[in-house]
């Protein structure tokens, strides 16, 4: 009787995790000139470098229109929450040292949302954004002494797209790694430039509206 009990336990969790299992198709929009988002700036890579690390602070992102109007979300369906960035560098990587592990990224500051998902301008499915998120890389590079180009890079773009099986917590989301879109990388660098006095950039390009 036990073992019957348990088989059939088995049977029932593996059929609630099958059940849990969906895929949504992923869509894009017409997008054909994309953001370059790199920049020079006539500050040395030392100074420029500790100045951007401190600029993702509570009060630099709360109400910032730049931000605001792309890294956010919906809960509940009616409630919108901002997101906040947090930066880390070499000598301070908590969710980084893989990254700083590497070579040839002692420059790098490294920015992520602590996993938080915001819905994507560029990917869709049936209609509806599907939610995307990625740490960034601000890799920063010595042009001279008193020029340094930085280049905003999405280190690990997915999207959500359904659902990959069950857990004790609840249905699994379904991750699905993408190209990196050029618009949130962009919108980040024109936060940077802003607070640097930078505001010569060219505007933010998006897809095409339906």
């Amino acid at each position: 009787m036990t073992h019957a009990i348990i088989r059939m336990l088995l049977f029932a969790l593996t059929f609630k995790a099958l059940s849990c299992t969906s895929t949504e198709p992923i869509e894009t929009k017409g997008f054909p000139v994309k953001n370059v988002p790199e920049r020079d700036f006539k500050i040395n890579i030392g100074t420029l470098h500790d100045t951007i690390a401190s600029m993702f602070n509570f009060e630099n992102q709360d109400k910032n229109k730049i931000l605001n109007g792309m890294f956010y979300f919906y809960y509940p369906k009616d409630t919108k929450h901002l997101i906040y960035f947090s930066a880390e560098t070499k000598d301070k990587a908590i969710f980084s040292k893989e990254y700083f592990s590497k070579k040839n990224t002692s420059n790098d500051i490294y920015v992520h949302a602590f996993g938080d998902v915001w819905p994507s301008k560029l990917y869709f499915s049936n209609k509806h954004s599907l939610g995307y998120r990625t740490p960034f890389i601000i890799k920063l590079t010595e042009i001279d002494t008193l020029s340094t180009r930085i280049k905003i890079i999405a280190e690990s773009p997915t999207v959500i797209n359904g659902t990959s099986g069950y857990s004790a917590h609840g249905a699994v989301a379904r991750e699905t790694a993408v190209a990196p879109t050029t618009i949130e990388e962009y919108s980040l660098l024109l936060f940077i430039a802003s607070k640097l006095g930078d505001s010569s950039m060219l505007p933010l390009k998006l897809p095409a509206v339906d």
